[in-house]
């Protein structure tokens, strides 16, 4: 199979008529997470690239600690790997599919609904993280005699 013909059997079973790749990558979203499938004619795969999301501004790094503990093994990525994006910031889920042994766009489907899956689940954590940032920041404030009041602490 080959890139190109993964990117129109994908589109025409899935019913993404105007689905066709633009430069080596066809974009679609699904489920409001956007995806590219990007072609990697090196190394003869095609690679589903999903943002997970933005670390806070003042991010520990114990989130991006979790991230590279996942890549050990492919423990927690399916065969993908998490990083961040050098040039936007964003946590990013990338998961290479070899095209040789792909035997169409069904499996490659159940494959980047796979993904799709541990995005969510990441966006998940993502934000329970930041929410225990925030928890945690608030209780520190509290416990040094301040209170949060509109934008200002008084």
């Amino acid at each position: 199979m080959t890139y190109e013909s993964l990117i129109q059997e994908f589109g025409a079973r899935y019913g993404l008529d105007g689905l066709a790749p633009e430069k080596g990558s066809a974009t679609l979203s699904i489920d409001g997470n956007k995806v590219e499938i990007i072609d990697d004619a090196d190394a003869g795969a095609a690679v589903i690239y999903a943002e997970i999301g933005y670390p806070p501004p003042d991010a520990d790094g114990h989130f991006g600690e979790m991230m590279l503990k996942a890549n050990h093994l492919y423990l927690g990525t399916a065969g993908g790997t998490l990083c961040q994006n050098p040039e936007t910031g964003a946590y990013v889920l990338m998961r290479p599919v070899p095209l040789a042994p792909l035997d169409g766009a069904e499996t490659f489907g159940k494959i980047l609904e796979g993904v799709l899956s541990l995005v969510d689940q990441w966006q998940a954590m993502l934000g329970g993280h930041h929410e225990a940032e925030t928890a945690a920041d608030k209780e520190e404030t509290e416990a040094r005699g301040f209170a949060i009041g509109g934008f200002m602490k008084v």
